[in-house]
C-alpha cells in the first residue's frame, strides 16, 4: 500500500495481531448474532452483526470525514458504506467482485439479508461479468449494475514485445499461474493433455504448491511422460511482464464453483495483455468473454483431458495459427480489455 497514491487506514482484524483478545470477543459477539438470525431474527441489523466483525470500529472510521461517495468492496463492507453515506448525505456504490451467496464458505442466508437489504440504496452497482449483473438483478430486481471487467493497465506489458516480433521455438509452452498451486483447480487434467501430446508441449506452473502437493504432481507428470516446471510466485504487478516466456495461457476454472464460474478471472486478462493464446473451460463467465474474441482461443469441457489436448494440438501442429490467436489477444487487449479504457465507464459514474 505504501506504494499507492491513497492513505490507507486500518481496523486490525488479525488473529494474531496487537489486538488479538478483541478478535476473540469478536468472534463471539459474530456467533451469537449468526445464531440469533437462524434462529428466526431475521434483521439486517443482525445479519450485518453476525457477518461483519469489527463492524462498529468500521463504521466509526467510515463516519470520521467527509466524503462525497463510499465503495464498498464485498458484502461485509455495505453495512458499512451505507450508514456512513447517510451520515455525510453522500452517494454509495457497490463492487460486487463475488456471488458469495453461492459459496459454501459463507452463511449464504445471511449474505443475500444484507444484499437484499442494501443493494437498493446504492447510487450504482457493478459487477466483474454480465452473468453476475443478470443474476443480481435476477435475485433482487434492482437495476442493472454495470459490467466493469477485471481488466490490467497496459502499462504493465510496457516491456513485451507484440507476438510477431517474439523468436520463434519449437514445441509449445503452456502456462498456468495462481496464488496456491493446489487441487481442484485443473492442473491434473492440464498435466494429463500434455502427455497424450507427447514431449512437444511443457507445462509451467506458477505460484505457491500446497504442502506436498508438488510431488504429487510431478509424480502424475511421470506417469503421463508429461515435462512438468514449477516457477515461483511473483507480484501480479510483475507477472505480466514474465509471460513471454510462454505460448498459452490456461484459463481452468471449474463450472460447479458456483459463483465463482460466473466471474471472468483475472487470468484470462491477464493472457491476453500478455499476448498468449487462452485454452479456457466453458464456464458461463469464461464464455461471455472467448464468445467475443474466438479467434484468442478456445473453450473445452472441465474435466476433459483430450478435449484440451485437441484443442492445443492445432497450435502444436501449426506454428502460424498460434502466432494468429497470440496477436488476437494482444489486440484485443488493447483495443478493448484493459484499464485505460475499462477505468472510463467507471468514471463516468462520478
Amino acid at each position: 500500500m505504501e506504494t499507492r497514491k491513497w492513505r490507507l487506514q486500518v481496523v486490525n482484524l488479525e488473529r494474531n495481531g496487537p489486538n488479538h483478545h478483541k478478535w476473540f470477543i469478536d468472534s463471539i459477539y459474530l456467533k451469537i448474532f449468526r445464531g440469533l438470525f437462524y434462529m428466526g431474527l431475521r434483521l439486517p441489523q443482525v445479519a450485518s452483526k453476525g457477518y461483519v466483525k469489527g463492524l462498529r470500529e468500521l463504521i466509526t472510521m467510515a463516519l470520521k470525514e467527509p466524503q462525497d461517495w463510499f465503495i464498498a468492496h464485498t458484502q461485509a463492507a455495505l453495512p458499512v458504506a451505507i450508514p456512513a453515506s447517510r451520515r455525510w448525505k453522500a452517494r454509495v456504490g457497490f463492487d460486487c467482485e463475488d456471488l458469495l451467496a453461492e459459496l459454501s464458505s459463507e452463511p449464504a442466508g445471511i449474505v443475500q439479508a444484507i444484499e437484499r437489504n442494501y443493494l437498493r440504496y446504492c447510487d450504482y452497482v457493478s459487477a466483474p461479468s454480465r452473468c453476475i449483473a443478470n443474476r443480481i438483478v435476477d435475485r433482487y430486481k434492482i437495476k442493472k449494475p454495470m459490467t466493469l471487467y477485471n481488466v490490467f493497465p497496459l502499462r504493465l506489458a510496457e516491456g513485451l514485445a507484440a507476438p510477431g516480433k517474439r523468436s520463434g521455438r519449437m514445441g509449445l509452452r503452456v502456462h498456468w499461474f495462481g496464488q496456491t498451486i493446489g487441487h481442484g483447480r485443473g492442473i491434473e487434467e492440464a498435466i494429463e493433455a500434455a502427455g497424450y501430446l507427447g514431449k512437444g508441449v511443457e507445462v509451467h506452473l506458477r505460484g505457491r504448491p500446497g504442502i506436498g502437493y508438488a510431488g504429487i504432481l510431478a509424480s502424475l507428470a511421470n506417469r503421463h511422460g508429461a515435462t512438468l516446471k514449477f516457477h515461483p510466485h511473483v507480484n501480479h504487478d510483475e507477472l505480466i511482464e514474465t509471460m513471454d516466456e510462454f505460448d498459452v495461457g490456461l484459463a481452468l476454472e471449474r463450472p460447479d464453483n458456483g459463483g465463482y464460474s460466473r466471474t471472468v478471472t483475472n487470468k484470462v486478462f491477464s493472457y491476453l495483455l500478455a499476448g498468449l493464446a487462452i485454452a479456457a473451460t466453458d464456464t458461463p463467465g469464461q464464455r461471455e468473454i472467448m464468445g467475443q474474441i474466438r479467434s484468442a482461443g478456445f473453450l473445452y469441457h472441465a474435466g476433459d483431458a483430450r478435449g484440451l489436448a485437441d484443442g492445443l494440438r492445432k497450435w502444436l501442429n501449426d506454428h502460424n495459427a498460434l502466432r494468429k490467436a497470440q496477436q488476437a489477444a494482444w489486440e484485443a487487449a488493447r483495443l478493448k480489455y484493459c484499464w485505460d479504457l475499462e477505468k472510463d465507464k467507471f468514471l463516468r459514474l462520478f
